[in-house]
């Protein structure tokens, strides 16, 4: 009876032992590989009446132009992300710097052969997933929509730090770590009023890239451990 309740002892004593917590990987330096913008803005309106096709198709052509003058816009959107990556990962208390002469298929510019990477130390791939304007099935409000992937991995063997997609504005869904709400000033009543407004557009999608660096930044600061 004695000995069975010493191992009765000894079985919760083990039972009570905390679980064994990963140690989070050191990460002092990250190059961050330049973002390149995606190939196309989308306008898209989910509010139009099955059976409307005429208001589809004219919406349709209406997005493609309104895409085609906000062209400098989206071509910025890349050099904008990776300068605001870099310093929102400074201001982390990282050594964030710009990789430069990293090689990229010009049809496919995110298909990198990370092996041939010109650094060794760890290195950030971030990528757009979706750009555009959305105005969802029971709404008329048009706000934007800014779609992520993002990857900190280990040049020397390829081994994944940190990966991620984070949704912006249409898609959120409310504000966690994959999650990004819209800012609420970047809201129009209207397909309209969406295209008489270019340069609030344009700003819409500069603060999807802040909020966004912001977020990727804290992610992987959360998922790191400082220098010894």
């Amino acid at each position: 009876m004695a000995l069975a309740f010493t191992g009765f002892l000894v079985l919760a004593g083990c039972g009570s032992r905390p679980a064994t917590v990963a140690e989070l990987p050191t990460v002092t330096r990250v190059m961050v590989i330049p973002v390149a913008p995606i190939k196309k803005l989308h306008t898209e309106n989910k509010g139009i009446p099955l059976g409307v096709l005429w208001q589809s198709i004219a919406d349709r052509v209406k997005g493609s132009e309104f895409n085609e003058r906000m062209e400098s816009v989206r071509k910025d959107m890349g050099p904008k992300m990776t300068a605001a990556l870099v310093a929102q990962l400074n201001a982390q208390g990282y050594q964030a710097q710009a990789l430069e002469g990293v090689s990229r298929p010009a049809a496919s510019p995110d298909n990198i052969d990370y092996g041939l990477l010109p650094t060794s130390e760890p290195v950030l791939h971030v990528y757009f997933n979706e750009v555009g304007m959305s105005s969802a099935r029971f709404s008329t409000d048009y706000v934007p929509r800014v779609n992520l992937s993002a990857y900190l991995m280990t040049a020397k063997d390829g081994d994944t730090v940190y990966s991620e997609t984070i949704y912006y504005g249409a898609d959120a869904s409310g504000d966690s770590s994959g999650s990004v709400p819209a800012n609420a000033r970047d809201r129009w009543g209207s397909f309209g009023e969406l295209v008489a407004q270019p340069q609030a557009v344009a700003r819409s999608y500069d603060d999807a890239v802040t909020a966004l660096a912001t977020r990727i930044a804290k992610n992987i600061r959360a998922n790191t451990a400082p220098p010894r």
